[in-house]
């Protein structure tokens, strides 16, 4: 998913409080430059032509890393590390924080000024954090450390230029290197699945416009399609919120909104940066969400339930739930024999189709130098070494030999772990898993035999023709339009926002027109303009490097 520079609600406020606190203290390491970043220390390392692995001598270098809750090892302890530690004869002191903890633990560790090496690990700096950082001096430019030392890195950029775009500050310097995983159909995150099996029995046809899917459902509540002489069924069910494989976001295309973001509600529309809940058609879809709670055709719940909660109303062994939003079948009932088939996108009144694209997931700051480095050349060598491609597969996805085996054809095939592991389980038992530092490109993904992917890419090749073709990249921004944006966000965003608010109110309740133009002035004295004229400005940045 794109990483932004934001989070929502509270822990902005959390994040963004601590930083100040902990980046400010006057007797630290870290508030000792200006803002083209710190110079890199005077390295005892040799030029670069000298630096061969593994080294003659062992080095140690102090690291900070974000961790997987899946990771129960240390990561010395690891395959992939022992093998790396073999390979460069670099020995690493890890200070291992699980994701859960890491904002505390991160800002602690920055307050106190004694900053480690490297920070390493799947968004273990936040966007904005590496802007901070990297303005006080903690964290050194990359871009000639990259040239000299960093050959793996350098092919990628080469493949994937809109890469070093996006890890490239405002100031010009680069301060973090990415991690990303080009499973293209993630892009396409959710699926809307409907039960055929109720449709056949009622003499129905499989939905293609949004009156015909107003009927099916109609007809799932009145007419006891399982069987049970009950009114249990649920017609139609997703959760609420930033959820962008379980929500409803997909089905605003059908009213003519090109893509519906659930993070962000941003979207490009031939240049131009648009807030899709302001815009007039975006009141269609809403009031077709209120029509169907109104007339029970819609879970009522969705606003409340949780994820367990919907997936357990899907799973019911008597069949509850007419058609739902989510990853893949797979991913719910562990398989795809079952009576529920994917819609394709739905026709509006004046036959829009569209579908939800997101970002294939991509971190800006996932690992970076600190000033107080003594061998930035090494330690830049060193995780060079962790993008050579088959290196970086098997950092999150496991060992060859263990959770995959390399094929001769060149593909990959995906091993069945030990009877009662979970995959995610078996993964991260010699690997980093979802925390390592790596750039997995098409070209390996699609070289990996997956039965759960192929079926992903069914649907994907499905809605792929129907969600726009440009979303926002991720961009880094200078600290003053950071500090403009934050209380934007945080009014709009987050489960109790301005936005999540009035949806479900108008969805609950109903709305007039009237209504809906007293919402949107609101939001233009919330400073959505503000909101998407900084994203517009970043937008043609990024466009015209």
């Amino acid at each position: 998913m794109r990483k932004k520079w934001f989070v929502t609600g509270t822990a902005m406020l959390v994040t963004m409080t601590m930083l100040a606190a902990g980046c400010s203290n006057g007797g630290s390491n870290v508030n000792n430059g200006g803002n083209e970043g710190a110079k890199p220390q005077e390295s005892t390392a040799p030029v670069e032509e000298s630096i061969k692995f593994p080294l003659e001598k062992p080095i140690e270098l102090s690291i900070f890393a974000a961790t997987d809750p899946q990771v129960k090892k240390d990561y010395n302890e690891m395959q992939m590390f022992k093998q790396l530690q073999e390979q460069t004869n670099v020995n690493v002191k890890w200070t291992m924080v699980s994701t859960e903890q890491l904002v505390e633990k991160k800002n602690i560790t920055i307050a106190s000024g004694q900053l480690p090496d490297a920070f390493f690990g799947r968004g273990v700096l936040r966007d904005e954090e590496v802007i901070k950082l990297s303005s006080q001096g903690a964290l050194i430019p990359l871009e000639e450390l990259i040239e000299e030392h960093a050959p793996n890195l350098k092919k990628v950029f080469e493949q994937r230029p809109e890469f070093k775009k996006q890890i490239t500050a405002p100031d010009g310097h680069i301060y973090s290197l990415p991690t990303t995983v080009e499973r293209d159909f993630n892009g396409i995150p959710s699926a809307l699945f409907i039960n055929k099996k109720w449709l056949d029995d009622l003499g129905l046809a499989m939905p293609t416009t949004v009156d015909e899917f107003y009927n099916a459902l109609k007809a799932f509540k009145e007419k006891d399609p399982n069987g049970n002489k009950k009114a249990d069924e649920i017609p139609f069910s997703f959760v609420f919120g930033n959820n962008s494989q379980n929500g409803p976001n997909a089905m605003a295309g059908a009213f003519g909104i090109p893509n519906d973001d659930n993070r962000d509600h941003l979207y490009i529309d031939n240049g131009t940066v648009k807030y899709a809940p302001e815009q007039p058609e975006y009141e269609n879809y809403v009031q077709f969400m209120s029509k169907l709670y109104k007339e029970g055709l819609m879970d009522q719940e969705v606003f409340t339930h949780n994820l367990n909660a919907y997936q357990t109303k899907i799973r019911s062994e008597v069949p509850q739930v007419g058609a739902f939003f989510t990853y893949s079948l797979g991913s719910v009932f562990g398989n795809v024999q079952n009576d529920y088939v994917a819609v394709p996108p739905l026709k509006g009144a004046n036959g829009e189709q569209g579908w939800l694209r997101m970002p294939v997931g991509f971190s800006i700051g996932s690992f970076a130098i600190t000033n107080s480095n003594k061998n930035p050349e090494i330690t830049m060598k060193w995780i060079d070494s962790i993008y050579e491609e088959k290196q970086s597969f098997q950092f999150e996805s496991g060992p060859f030999g263990l959770t995959s085996k390399e094929n001769a054809d060149g593909t990959i095939e995906k091993l069945t772990p030990p009877e009662g592991v979970a995959f995610g389980a078996f993964k991260h038992s010699e690997a980093p898993g979802n925390g390592a530092v790596t750039i997995v490109l098409q070209d390996m993904v699609d070289r990996y035999i997956d039965a759960q992917a192929d079926e992903k890419r069914t649907y994907y090749n499905m809605y792929d023709p129907f969600a726009p073709k440009e979303i926002l990249p991720s961009m880094l921004m200078t600290t003053e339009d950071i500090e403009t944006l934050a209380p934007i966000q945080l009014d709009l965003g987050g489960p109790n926002g301005f936005y999540s608010s009035n949806f479900a109110q108008f969805v609950m309740n109903g709305f007039t027109h009237a209504d809906w133009e007293n919402y949107v002035a609101q939001l233009k004295k919330m400073n959505i303009d503000t909101y998407v004229s900084i994203y517009q400005k970043y937008y043609d940045a990024y466009k015209a490097k």
